[in-house]
Parts: C-alpha cells; sequence; structure tokens
C-alpha cells in the first residue's frame, strides 16, 4: 500500500448509513436490519468494516434507524478496536440527510468516505483512497 493512501486513510472519517428498513427484503428484515443479514458466513456490513480495518481505518459514523440498536451493539461487540460513532435519523429523509447529520464527527476539511451499509462492492479500496480527485462509484 502507498504510503499517501495509508496516510489519507488514518484522517478520514467513513460514514456509514445504516438506517433504512429493509423493506424489499420482508419478511427477513422485520426482526434483523439489511445490514445485518447474513451472507457466506459474515454480515454485510462485516464486509464492509473489516475492508476499512484491513487499510487501518479505525473511526467510523454510523447513521441507525430503524432497529439501530441492533446494528450498535453488533458493532460494538464484534469490533471493540475501533472508534464507532452512533447517530439516529428519526426522519427518512434520504443519504443526503444521513450524511449531513454526521457533521458534528467531521472538522472541516476533513476527507470522508460515504459507503453504503447495505451493499457490497468489488473494487481496490487502496486504488479509490489513493486517488487525488473525489470519486463517486456507480452502477447502473
Amino acid at each position: 500500500m502507498k504510503c499517501e493512501a495509508h496516510f489519507k486513510l488514518c484522517y478520514m472519517k467513513v460514514i456509514i448509513p445504516v438506517a433504512g428498513a429493509g423493506a424489499k427484503l420482508r419478511p427477513h428484515t422485520y426482526t434483523q436490519p439489511k445490514p445485518l443479514i447474513p451472507l457466506a458466513g459474515k454480515t454485510i456490513l462485516s464486509f464492509i468494516i473489516d475492508q476499512f480495518i484491513e487499510l487501518g481505518q479505525k473511526e467510523f459514523v454510523f447513521i441507525i434507524g430503524y432497529l439501530g440498536e441492533k446494528i450498535q451493539d453488533y458493532v460494538i461487540s464484534k469490533y471493540p478496536e475501533i472508534t464507532a460513532h452512533f447517530i439516529q435519523q428519526n426522519e427518512r429523509s434520504g443519504t443526503g440527510h444521513a450524511v449531513f447529520l454526521a457533521k458534528e464527527f467531521v472538522q472541516p476539511h476533513e476527507e470522508i468516505m460515504v459507503v453504503y451499509g447495505d451493499t457490497i462492492c468489488d473494487y481496490s479500496l487502496e486504488q479509490v483512497l489513493s486517488s487525488e480527485i473525489s470519486l463517486v462509484g456507480l452502477k447502473s
């Protein structure tokens, strides 16, 4: 890993919105939030967090909502080595609102990465972090 990517990662915040109700996965999400649904022996959220931890990331901001206490309990028990902040999104106002709620944990000019907490993507996180420009990942 390049030093720049490692340096950049260590001083950034990862914001993970996980407040959605997962309505399209009913009945599975009546009692379990979508990010905690297991796939191949791990939760969706674990795939995401583990990828960042491998590169040295230690600070995360989780925007929680529906069944948020389950996500909070899971993160605290499974990842005691990280600094995890939890913000409750009481109204369903979308991703922009969720990221806005994280403002109290982000300093001016501090870099952030927003990663959906219910989506596993196959990409090089190291390559994304070493980019000199801002990036948005999309797939149609």
